[in-house]
């Protein structure tokens, strides 16, 4: 029947947009889960199983082959643009000094040439010994190579050496993201009651309209917009002064950036959407006489979310709880900026870390999937929680 089912929606999709625009879509949707999804985790996935050991002899040669490099191009440059001698017999920095003071301006210009002449030659010797040195670390490379490809490349080395300050903040952040969810939960469900139930159709639209309308700024612009409000002589601040709690002018502040709860505001803020929408959705097909039949029988306000309201609502309630504890959990800018170094790191940060600032792609992706197995299995148990299947999240 599903089978029948879909392919009846083929049908009709081809009778609408015709079979050329239809296969247009859905080849580019392909290439886009193929492109963008599957081949980097594929590659994720190969590489955090490949442990980069950078203190076994291929890793030492490699550094070695990097500071040959370098002062190679140092060498290079001497020699391209080093030593001049002009019409005074001075001599370029590269030397290390000048020959003109006491001397005659020939006998100095004919010093100078004599001593970049004896400074090229050793430069270009320099750079031979270099060109030898790499040529043997070129050798021992492809012996080190091969020594290394005889063995098995995979292992669980990368998952098993996360450090315990690695693992605790890997913990914190599951569990500032789960907070953070359950806070966007309690805050959404009334705004989403009051629009999709308790509002008339146009007060319904002025109120959405109200929610979307800072979503127009760019998100970094809204983080910094909060910078402006937990600033040490920002906006809340400069409040909590007029009203006599804080001394501005004597530099008794609260430094807002110390408490998690400001990292908190701005990641419910910034997704807040993100768990309105779909509970939104699900309560306005929610048959209002029902609610009427319970208020007609007595039951209290309290009774009829618990055995009418949030009993409807739970695919939107799973589908908004997993979307901004995945958005929260994989947060970078909001930790980073808002905290500005005085709270602990998020593991965002030092899976950034391990990508760009020590090079290691194998541990960052060890690191990666980790996060990612974790989201899943928060993604599977919500879904227990709530008792919905994947087809009721994708209905809604």
């Amino acid at each position: 029947m599903r089978l029948r089912a879909k392919s009846l929606l083929m049908i009709s999709i081809f009778k609408v947009y015709g079979r050329f625009i239809t296969s247009f879509f859905l080849l580019c949707v392909a290439a886009w889960v193929l492109i963008l999804i599957i081949l980097p985790q594929i590659f994720m996935i190969d590489r955090s199983f490949k442990y980069d050991y950078r203190g076994d002899r291929l890793g030492i040669i490699n550094n070695d082959l990097e500071r040959l490099y370098a002062s190679k191009l140092v060498k290079k440059y001497d020699l391209d643009f080093g030593p001049t001698c002009n019409e005074q017999g001075m001599v370029s920095v590269s030397m290390g000094r000048s020959i003109t003071e006491g001397k005659k301006v020939g006998e100095a210009q004919r010093e100078c040439e004599v001593l970049s002449s004896e400074n090229k030659i050793k430069l270009e010797q320099e750079v031979v010994e270099i060109n030898s040195q790499i040529a043997i670390l070129f050798q021992e490379e492809e012996v080190a190579k091969t020594a290394k490809e005889a063995e098995f490349p995979y292992s669980f080395r990368n998952y098993v050496m996360m450090s315990g300050l690695h693992i605790k903040t890997l913990t914190k952040t599951i569990f500032y993201s789960i907070f953070v969810s359950v806070l966007a939960l309690i805050l959404c469900y009334p705004v989403a009651y009051v629009v999709a139930l308790k509002s008339a159709p146009r007060k319904a639209a002025i109120l959405f309209l109200a929610l979307i309308i800072p979503y127009a700024v760019n998100e970094l612009m809204r983080i910094y917009a909060w910078l402006t409000i937990f600033d040490v002589k920002g906006l809340l601040n400069t409040i909590l002064d007029f009203l006599g709690v804080l001394a501005l002018d004597e530099d008794k502040v609260i430094v807002w950036y110390k408490y998690p709860g400001t990292v908190f505001t701005v990641l419910i803020y910034t997704y807040i959407l993100f768990m309105v929408f779909p509970i939104y959705n699900t309560m306005s097909t929610l048959n209002r006489d029902q609610i009427e039949a319970a208020q007609d029988l007595g039951a209290k306000a309290w009774r009829i979310h618990w055995r009418i309201i949030i009993p409807h609502s739970k695919p939107g309630i799973a589908i908004g709880t997993i979307m901004t504890f995945m958005l929260a959990v994989g947060a970078f800018s909001v930790p980073y900026i808002i905290t500005r170094g005085l709270q602990p790191k998020w593991f965002t940060h030092i899976i950034y870390d391990k990508f760009f600032e020590s090079s290691n792609w194998n541990l960052g992706s060890a690191y990666s999937f980790t996060l990612l197995l974790i989201s899943l299995i928060f993604v599977f148990v919500v879904m227990s929680l709530f008792r919905v299947s994947i087809n009721e999240l994708a209905k809604r």
